[in-house]
């Protein structure tokens, strides 16, 4: 067997007094300074150090090397009391009390875990899911993974709902950070989705964060927004371009199964079927269209010509939103649409109520672009932890998956090409043959 020496990265202060192989582990004997003075935990008199060792060893569990689990050992050691004759252990520094395995091993599991579950992890490592599980509550606890840091800038938020379980009408509110859009991460998560969750997840910001969000994006829940202009005082709200177009589009759909249901009902079962396959151009954006599919619409067309209008209808409204380069543009193409929409199809007027219900929020995405796309992505991410977990019955559960998965899945991107490509680099000036 070859011999090689490895340089290991210790804890401040730690040294490695010996190493073992047995089977297929690593032992590495350690020790660490201890005190001269010990303050006793019982009576808290502070006295000189007594210090004795136990007649066996303590073995925890740190990183792999080289593939292949890797074990702390060392001798543990006590302060006896010269007062009360109380035994007090000192912790090693590398490790919390009552635990059999390093700080940073703990890191690991965390990294672990993203993107998997307890059991998984722990038949990986060959620890109990129970361990896996105490490793994440301490964890979390440690960075008080509960609470906002009252010294971060937070400029812009989302705030969404989010199904539990089907069918047992459990929801969650979910306030998230959209400072930096290009890594949204999860503020606050509270049970319910009424008003009174969304001032939960509010009230978790400090007042100064309160006063400084900018903007926030929500959809047509007037819940959410009561809450939101009550508490953040100096932010714009926001209504997303795309929940609008869903309201619309809901609004377009209806209009064209009603133009298509008469004639529909005096077709064949045969002509209905190769009718139905014509919506499929009808439902497209017109500039993704084939020359093939814009016959197989103009054939639509003939049959049905009020259609004709109604996707143009739609294009128009898309292309508001698309290119329109402020709100007094916006306003006033959207009136110059819905007086068109009213004399062709005043059957939509309750979207035109909706539109002039939320005017201000919806004309707001004109000034700066901003929608809900992060906090949208972020939602499905947290619907892929439920369909992984078949559901979750609180918000707790959803809370450390959203921190392992979400705001820590930068910490499972241990090393990026440009590091490797380094390393290969230094590697190959190390090895250079001359």
């Amino acid at each position: 067997m070859a011999t090689v020496t490895i340089d290991i990265d210790l804890p401040t202060g730690v040294t490695v007094t010996g190493y073992e192989r047995h089977g297929d582990g690593h032992g590495f004997e350690v020790s660490w300074p201890l005190p001269d003075r010990c303050r006793c935990d019982l009576c808290g008199r502070e006295d000189k150090a007594d210090i004795e060792y136990l007649d066996r060893v303590q073995v925890v569990r740190d990183l792999d090397l080289l593939g292949q689990p890797t074990f702390w050992i060392y001798q543990p050691a006590f302060h006896r009391c010269g007062w009360c004759n109380h035994r007090q252990w000192f912790i090693p520094p590398f490790k919390r009390k009552d635990t059999s395995y390093t700080f940073r091993f703990e890191q690991h599991v965390l990294r672990l875990l993203i993107g998997s579950n307890e059991e998984e992890v722990a038949r990986r490592l060959g620890i109990s899911a129970e361990a896996v599980a105490l490793i994440v509550r301490n964890q979390l606890a440690d960075t008080k993974a509960k609470q906002i840091d009252p010294q971060r800038v937070i400029t812009d938020v989302g705030i969404d709902e989010l199904s539990l379980k089907k069918r047992h009408k459990l929801y969650a509110t979910i306030l998230t950070d959209l400072t930096n859009p290009d890594r949204p991460e999860v503020l606050a998560v509270a049970d319910g989705r009424d008003e009174a969750a969304a001032r939960k997840c509010l009230e978790k910001l400090s007042q100064t964060q309160q006063q400084g969000v900018k903007a926030y994006r929500a959809d047509m829940s007037a819940a959410y927004h009561k809450a939101c202009k009550d508490v953040l005082k100096n932010a714009k709200p926001v209504v997303d371009r795309f929940h609008i177009a869903k309201k619309f589009n809901e609004a377009i759909d209806a209009q064209r199964k009603k133009l298509t249901r008469a004639y529909k009902a005096k077709l064949s079962k045969a002509q209905q079927k190769e009718f139905r396959a014509l919506m499929w151009e009808f439902r497209r954006d017109p500039k993704e269209l084939s020359a093939e599919q814009k016959e197989k619409l103009e054939e639509l067309f003939d049959k049905v010509p009020q259609l004709r209008k109604l996707y143009g209808i739609r294009g128009r409204f898309k292309e508001i939103f698309d290119t329109a380069r402020n709100r007094r543009k916006a306003h006033r193409a959207l009136i110059g649409l819905f007086v068109d929409i009213l004399k062709d199809f005043p059957e939509l007027d309750s979207f035109i109520r909706t539109f002039e219900q939320w005017q201000e929020e919806i004309l707001n995405y004109f000034d700066a672009r901003q929608t809900s796309a992060q906090v949208e992505g972020l939602n499905n991410k947290a619907r892929v932890i439920l369909k992984r977990a078949y559901g979750l019955k609180g918000v707790d559960s959803l809370w450390t998956r959203l921190i392992l998965d979400v705001n820590r899945s930068s910490d499972i991107v241990l090393h990026t090409i440009k590091h490797m490509k380094a390393l290969v680099a230094g590697f190959r000036s190390l090895f250079a043959y001359t």
